[in-house]
């Protein structure tokens, strides 16, 4: 069974390169990884080549029980603001470059949904795996914050003109960066799961 890593450049993700003969064994092990990483799996396609995680709460200092940090400054983020993480891992042909569908008409043929057109679970050849393990942080709507403690806090209420038109929600996620070092980890535990089939 071939199975060989590449590291890429800062810009972008690491890379696992596998043999389609491992496509079901690495699929099946990303499942796990991310699981074990505690972050559910939402959606999965076999087909597609693509796996998408429910959000899941980072782990600070003082809650050694959750997931851990990619690095102690990561921690510390963790403790003063409330952190999530999604992953998405993505199987694709080796070599293939993606292009935008132009054709104008009627779709018709296998594997609409499929970003690449091809059913991963029939193709012969190399497959790419990726992880993309994006850092959302969240943010309170009216929140002041004193300059010099945290318990001058305080919190606005704002009070709707029109009491009959809907409130936006005063909690939101907002996407803040790449975990790169949390990438190449998962990336790193679906490897260790091949070599260990």
């Amino acid at each position: 069974a071939s199975c060989t890593g590449c590291a890429s450049t800062s810009t972008g993700p690491g890379v696992l390169v596998i043999d389609s003969s491992n496509y079901a064994v690495a699929f099946d092990a990303a499942v796990n990884v991310a699981r074990t990483d505690g972050m559910k799996p939402a959606v999965m396609d076999r087909r597609g080549g693509y796996i998408h995680t429910d959000p899941a709460t980072a782990g600070s200092i003082v809650e050694p029980w959750k997931p851990k940090a990619s690095s102690a400054r990561q921690a510390l983020e963790n403790t003063m603001t409330l952190q999530r993480r999604t992953a998405r891992f993505e199987f694709r042909p080796a070599g293939i470059e993606e292009l935008p569908n132009t054709n104008i008409g009627e779709l018709t043929g296998p594997a609409l949904l499929s970003d690449s057109g091809v059913d991963l679970t029939t193709y012969v050849g190399p497959i790419e795996v990726r992880v993309w393990v994006n850092v959302e942080r969240m943010y309170k709507r009216g929140v002041r914050r004193g300059t010099w403690t945290l318990s001058t806090e305080t919190v606005s209420k704002e009070i709707p003109a029109d009491s009959l038109w809907e409130q936006t929600p005063s909690r939101f996620w907002v996407p803040m960066a790449r975990d790169v070092a949390r990438e190449r980890a998962l990336l790193a535990d679906v490897e260790l799961q091949l070599f260990a089939e």
